[in-house]
């Protein structure tokens, strides 16, 4: 009896602590030259990128001003001046002897010269080119299998999918967020219609459904953007989305692999469009 009720109050507790949720809250600010991110868990902050500097850092921080530091420097020099204090340690001591008032000797312009480094010799330079060329090649059969049309397609549905996972698992929504300061180069009309698209899509999409969309038609404010989004996690859900993940890249691993291996047996095989091609060659070049 006793085990029994063990048993059954171990198993609750372990499956309270698979399905309770914990609301993460992650808040953003973006601007021009500038931003913030903030996370908070039950509304306690646990990281954040704007963070301001204490007092004590502050005041470490502090630069002289321009007025102290010409002050100091004019102290110094008066200082220097001063013959009364023998003791002055801003004086600065007289040459003893001859020898201090001879000028060194210069140096032959033929030792200055840096020592030229030995050439490498034509083992070690072969080496490198092969090197060279083994990386570029090797470059070139990453960027083609991955640009390679049914595998680019595969793996852009792949991260839409996860995605959209990540957002029903953890029961995501975005909080009020704001975009403000949109503006279309003096061009009234246009700036309505992408304020009115960006205003539709937050009233027909549930996930921005608390987006909103403000255009600035006086052009005075700067662009920027401010909201939250808040997920709730838990054991179980993390485990799930882990196991939903590794599907998909597994998946994606078998395909990359089976592609390299058609790939290097003949590269013919896999044939890219010419703005594929273009793709490679632009992110191949050093």
């Amino acid at each position: 009896m006793i085990f029994d009720i063990a048993v059954i109050l171990a198993a609750i507790l372990i499956g309270g602590l698979l399905l309770f949720p914990v609301k993460v809250r992650f808040s953003f600010f973006g601007k021009q030259d500038e931003g913030r991110l903030e996370i908070r868990i039950f509304k306690k902050r646990i990281f954040s990128t704007g963070s301001e500097p204490n007092a004590n850092e502050e005041g470490s921080l502090k630069e002289e001003s321009p007025a102290e530091e010409v002050e100091e420097n004019r102290e110094r020099e008066e200082s220097e001046k001063d013959d009364f204090d023998s003791e002055n340690p801003w004086k600065k001591a007289a040459p003893s002897s001859a020898a201090e008032l001879k000028p060194a000797e210069s140096k032959p312009k033929d030792s200055l010269k840096p020592k030229e480094a030995p050439p490498n010799p034509p083992s070690e330079k072969k080496k490198e080119k092969e090197k060279k060329a083994k990386r570029d090649s090797s470059d070139v059969e990453f960027l083609t299998l991955v640009v390679e049309k049914n595998f680019s397609k595969k793996l852009i549905r792949c991260i839409f999918l996860e995605m959209r996972a990540f957002f029903r698992i953890f029961h995501c929504y975005f909080e009020s967020t704001v975009v403000e300061g949109i503006r279309f180069d003096d061009d009234y009309e246009h700036l309505g219609y992408l304020v009115g698209c960006g205003n539709f899509i937050s009233g027909t999409v549930p996930l921005f459904h608390n987006w909103e969309f403000l255009a600035d038609w006086t052009g005075e404010k700067p662009l920027q953007i401010q909201g939250g989004l808040v997920a709730s996690f838990s054991l179980a859900r993390i485990l799930g989305f882990l196991l939903i993940s590794l599907e998909w890249i597994l998946r994606i691993g078998i395909l990359y692999f089976w592609n390299r291996r058609k790939y290097r047996k003949n590269p013919e095989s896999i044939q890219l469009v010419f703005w594929r091609r273009w793709i490679v060659r632009f992110l191949a070049s050093p």
